[in-house]
């Protein structure tokens, strides 16, 4: 069970990543966005998300993996969300920046998990599991995503796929402490 959270994490993350790309040329038509806009667009994720790396590996050291994905897939999920009122170069700069510091959190909070429930003889089969979520988010991203765009609009696209982090996190709570308390007597 959490194997499979963690795989379907790494999906999300990168359906969540990948959805403006999907979204670039309904962008650039409504925004009249340039090139280098867009690229300064697509810029502020990755300097977020090389930021969110060091600080999201002390946030779930020091909260743990449940509360810190917890934080993690809510705020990125909310900030993917945001997406739908985005109105310029600055607003989907600033909520690029937001969805790259909180996706950062997905590998350090994985890889906390996994050290907390599977037995060393196990935990890389876990990780490759977690990298094969990264892979099938990458695969189902275009499709999913195109189709929500023609039949949502790419508002809609943008509220919807960052809902499936909200809905992710009903299961991870649910699954999660239930698994721990579990985990806890057996250990």
């Amino acid at each position: 069970g959490v194997c499979a959270l963690l795989f379907f994490a790494a999906t999300i993350n990168y359906i969540d990543r990948q959805s403006i790309s999907i979204a670039e040329r309904e962008l650039k038509r409504e925004f009249g966005f340039t090139p280098q806009q867009y690229g300064d667009i697509l810029s502020w994720f990755f300097l977020a998300y090389a930021i969110g790396q060091i600080a999201a590996g002390w946030v779930v050291d020091r909260f743990g993996a449940r509360r810190g994905f917890t934080i993690a897939v809510a705020c990125w999920s909310i900030a993917k969300m945001a997406h739908a009122f985005g109105m310029g170069v600055r607003s989907f700069s600033g909520m690029r920046f937001g969805l790259g510091l909180f996706e950062a959190a997905n590998y350090p909070a994985a890889l906390k998990a996994i050290s907390e429930w599977f037995p060393r003889a196990e935990r890389s089969t876990a990780v490759g599991l977690v990298n094969a979520g990264v892979g099938f988010g990458a695969i189902v991203a275009g499709p999913f995503v195109a189709w929500l765009i023609v039949t949502t609009g790419w508002r809609g696209a943008f509220l919807l796929t960052g809902a499936l982090g909200l809905v992710w996190l009903v299961f991870w709570l649910a699954i999660y402490g239930t698994y721990s308390n579990v985990a806890a007597t057996l250990l």
